[in-house]
């Protein structure tokens, strides 16, 4: 591996840790998963019905991927999702048993207002069934190397709340993973379907006659006052979870991913979640900026085989996009090169990965930024200097 050439600061891009009044949370930029900020990002926590995001993703994939329905498509109700509708602890729209809806007004419940059984609904007309739609959630989850959940509702219930569709036989089972993989879902949600944002940037929609409110008091001319700009996601409130929330929004050009889990009181409608979602906001943005990296603006090293020189001088062949730290202008780099990479070289051939070093992000593979492209030619040598350089190799 290569090391980086620059006269910049030597300053850690690590994630800001932040510290507000939440069990976990996180900061992401959703183009390149970068995490900007977290706090306790992989402690398994009560997701509740920020579940639904996971919903939401497979509703599109449904319906774009596999064309399955589309968003006019009539889906049945059960009499068991008739029952979760009307149950009074719940948020819900009414839903009668045997009469259809369409998949948009479901979803529309099910994102703005937190409709449990809507989003249930939904599952069945994916799957066929409750139990077949959580193996599809887990196996949807498991696509994005999440593994270390809990998941047993559509909607985030508990399985004591969905009755005959409760999967397993503990009653207090309820979907668990942590700020991290939500941030996962939510980020693949806004990226792959960003038609979602149409959707949870609405203040309310209607349900054939029934008014529903959106949960997100961080919308424009929304309960509590933002100087960012959101437009969704979700919210999520459960006895053990507290108060979740999962927002995005878009800051200097960039749309971000927040998540902030187990924060405030039992209460649907206390403001808790947004106030520490702010903070979040405030702390991180506070000690980083966004910089786009030009195109041959960097320059690291990598070992060269067989070359009249021994290492070779790469670039960036595409501009790269970070957040770092407001002193340092410029990422630190490695090279990740090709296998079996050797003389001779001309200038701007691809000799490998220009790896980010010390930034984190949601996947691993996300590290590698940009192709590195030679900066100058490098001969092969000869047969008998080639063997005389390996002859000194020995010792």
């Amino acid at each position: 591996m290569g090391t980086a050439i620059f006269s910049v600061p030597s300053v850690h891009a690590a994630p800001v840790m932040t510290n507000i009044a939440a069990k976990g949370a996180i900061v992401v930029d959703a183009a390149t998963g970068q995490i900007i900020a977290e706090q306790n990002m992989n402690q398994v926590l009560p997701a509740a019905s920020t579940s639904k995001l996971l919903t939401s993703y497979l509703v599109n994939q449904a319906i774009t991927k596999d064309k399955l329905f589309n968003w006019d498509s009539p889906v049945k109700i059960s009499r068991n999702v008739a029952k979760v509708s009307v149950e009074p602890e719940l948020t819900n729209v009414p839903l009668k048993a045997g009469q259809s809806y369409s998949v948009k007004k479901l979803y529309q419940a099910a994102l703005l207002g937190s409709a449990n059984a809507a989003a249930m609904a939904l599952g069945d007309a994916i799957s066929g069934s409750q139990q077949a739609y959580i193996d599809d959630m887990k196996q949807q989850l498991a696509t994005w190397g999440i593994h270390n959940v809990t998941i047993n509702s559509a909607a985030g219930l508990l399985n004591s709340q969905v009755y005959s569709d409760a999967v397993g036989t503990n009653p207090n089972t309820e979907n668990l993973m942590s700020a991290k993989d939500m941030a996962i879902v939510a980020t693949h949600l806004v990226d792959d379907y960003p038609n979602v944002i149409q959707t949870t940037a609405l203040p309310h929609t209607d349900f054939y006659g029934t008014p529903v409110e959106s949960t997100d008091a961080l919308l424009p001319g929304g309960k509590v006052k933002s100087p960012y700009h959101f437009d969704g996601l979700k919210t999520g409130t459960s006895v053990k979870a507290h108060q979740n929330f999962v927002g995005t929004l878009t800051y200097d050009n960039r749309r971000l991913i927040t998540v902030v889990y187990g924060t405030g009181p039992v209460d649907g409608e206390d403001p808790t979640r947004f106030y520490e979602t702010l903070k979040l906001l405030d702390q991180t943005l506070s000690k980083v900026h966004f910089v786009m990296v030009p195109k041959g603006s960097l320059r690291a090293t990598t070992k060269l085989e067989n070359g009249t020189t021994k290492r070779l001088s790469v670039t960036n062949e595409q501009p790269i996009g970070v957040w770092l730290p407001r002193k340092q202008s410029q990422p630190k780099v490695s090279v990740a090169a090709n296998q079996g990479f050797s003389a001779p070289v001309k200038r701007g051939e691809t000799a490998g990965m220009l790896k980010l070093d010390d930034v984190t992000y949601l996947s691993s593979h996300d590290e590698f930024a940009s192709p590195a492209v030679a900066n100058h030619d490098v001969k092969k040598i000869g047969f008998l200097a080639q063997l005389w350089q390996n002859i000194l190799a020995l010792f």
